[in-house]
C-alpha cells in the first residue's frame, strides 16, 4: 500500500465532503418565505393651519367725508394745489359767434318811407376771450370782437379782479362794463332775443356799454336763502378804448339788490335798484370840428325785477333819466316786459314788449332752441315795429344762431 498516496487523499478528504454537501444544498428548493403582513395604518390626522398673524398696529378708520378735520385738510390740499400752477396752465380759452338772417318787411306807411332794407345775412358778433387765475387773489379777463366794423370795438373786455381786500367782494381794474339794471350786465350769448330791448341802449349806459375804469362788485350771503348784490363803476366816460378822458368829471354806475333761493327750491327771484351820474361829450354833426361839440349830462334811476322757475322765466325792467344840454333838460322814460316760456324739451316760447319814451314801441315774439349755456342755439325773432320815430315802423324777422367753443 502507497501510504503517500493515503495520506494527500486524507488531508483531501474534508474538501470532497464539504463541496458535496454544498451541492446538495443548492440543488434542494429554498423554503418559501413567510408573507409579510403590513402594519395597521393609523388615520390621517387633517392639516393644521398656521395661526393668523395679528398686527400690532391699530386699525385704519377710513375718515368720513362730513369729518370737520378731513374737511380742512381737503381744503388746504386744496389751496397748496392753487398756490402750485403756472398761469398759462390756468389760462381757458372760449368764445362764441352769431351769424343771423334778416328779412325786413315793408309795413310802415310808403309815403313816409319808400325805402325798405334788403335780405341780410351778417356775423353780428364773434368774441374771442382768455381768462384765468394768475394767483389765488388775482384773476383777469381780456376779449376781442375781430368782426367789429370799426378797430375801436376790437377790444371789449381787458380788466383784471383782485379779492381778499374788501370782504365778500372783488375789485376790477381796466376796462369793464358799467353796473346799472339787469339786461345790459348779461352777456349777449345768454338772452334770448337778437336786439336787447331800447332802454338798454338809450338809458341803461353811458357812450358805450363798456368803459375804463375802476369798479366794486360783491355778493354777500344773509341766510335763509337771501344773498345782497351791490355793484358800482366809476369810469372815464368817453367810452369804450378811449384812451384819454375829454373832461374832469367821472360817470358813476351802480346797482344794489336781492336775491332770494330756498334751500332745495327750484326757483330764485331777483329784484334790483340802479343809479347812474356822468356826462357824455357829443361831437356833433362834423367829428372832425370841436365847434359843433357839446356835453350832455345825465341823471338815471331804474328797477329790475327776474323770476325764474321750472317753467318760466320773466325779466322787467324800468328806467327813468334826465338829459341836460346847455341848460335845457329833458325827462325819458322807458320799460320792458320779457316772458320766456320752458319745456321739458330745449325748446320754448318767448315774447316781450320795450318801451322808450313817446316814439318807439316794439313787440317781439318767437321761439327758442338750446339753453343760454348750450354749445348751440338758434332763436327765431319776429318784431313789430308799433312805432319807431313815432311813426309805424318796418317789421323783421331774424333767424339767429350761435355756436360756443
Amino acid at each position: 500500500m502507497d501510504y503517500a498516496n493515503l495520506s494527500r487523499m486524507t488531508r483531501l478528504l474534508p474538501y470532497v465532503v464539504l463541496v458535496a454537501l454544498v451541492g446538495r444544498a443548492a440543488a434542494q428548493p429554498a423554503a418559501p418565505e413567510p408573507p409579510v403582513v403590513p402594519a395597521p395604518t393609523e388615520p390621517t390626522p387633517p392639516p393644521v393651519e398656521p395661526p393668523p398673524i395679528v398686527d400690532p398696529s391699530p386699525p385704519v378708520v377710513e375718515p368720513s367725508a362730513d369729518d370737520p378735520q378731513e374737511k380742512k385738510k381737503k381744503k388746504k390740499n386744496k389751496k397748496t394745489k392753487k398756490n402750485q400752477f403756472s398761469p398759462y396752465k390756468r389760462a381757458r380759452l372760449s368764445g362764441f359767434f352769431q351769424p343771423f338772417f334778416r328779412y325786413t318787411l315793408h309795413t310802415n306807411d310808403p309815403t313816409e318811407d319808400p325805402n325798405v332794407d334788403p335780405p341780410n345775412v351778417r356775423i353780428q358778433r364773434l368774441r374771442i376771450a382768455l381768462d384765468g387765475d394768475l394767483l389765488p387773489w388775482l384773476s383777469y379777463k381780456v376779449s376781442i370782437d375781430p368782426r367789429s366794423p370799426e378797430l375801436v370795438g376790437l377790444l371789449r373786455d381787458a380788466y383784471f379782479d383782485v379779492t381778499k381786500v374788501v370782504p365778500h367782494h372783488k375789485i376790477r381794474v381796466g376796462q369793464q362794463k358799467t353796473q346799472f339794471g339787469y339786461e345790459n350786465n348779461e352777456s349777449s350769448s345768454d338772452l334770448f332775443y337778437v336786439n336787447r330791448a331800447e332802454i338798454s341802449d338809450a338809458l341803461g349806459r353811458g357812450t358805450n356799454l363798456r368803459d375804463l375804469g375802476i369798479g366794486l362788485i360783491g355778493r354777500v350771503k344773509l341766510g335763509s336763502g337771501l344773498r345782497l348784490e351791490d355793484a358800482i363803476t366809476v369810469v372815464n366816460g368817453a367810452g369804450l378804448n378811449v384812451q384819454d378822458d375829454n373832461n374832469r368829471r367821472k360817470n358813476v354806475f351802480g346797482r344794489v339788490g336781492l336775491r332770494y333761493k330756498p334751500k332745495n327750491a327750484d326757483y330764485w327771484i331777483r329784484f334790483g335798484i340802479s343809479g347812474a351820474r356822468g356826462d357824455i361829450l357829443d361831437p356833433g354833426d362834423d367829428l372832425l370840428d370841436p365847434s359843433d361839440d357839446f356835453t350832455e349830462k345825465f341823471a338815471r334811476v331804474g328797477a329790475d325785477l327776474e323770476i325764474d322757475t321750472k317753467w318760466l322765466f320773466a325779466a322787467a325792467e324800468v328806467m327813468l333819466g334826465r338829459e341836460t344840454i346847455a341848460g335845457e333838460s329833458e325827462d325819458l322814460a322807458g320799460w320792458y316786459v320779457n316772458l320766456v316760456g320752458k319745456t321739458p324739451y330745449p325748446v320754448g316760447p318767448l315774447v316781450r314788449v320795450d318801451t322808450f319814451a313817446d316814439d318807439f314801441r316794439r313787440f317781439t315774439f318767437g321761439a327758442y332752441y338750446g339753453a343760454p349755456a348750450a354749445r348751440f342755439r338758434m332763436l327765431l325773432n319776429y318784431e313789430f315795429r308799433q312805432l319807431k320815430d313815432g311813426v309805424r315802423g318796418d317789421d323783421r324777422i331774424f333767424l339767429w344762431s350761435q355756436v360756443r367753443f
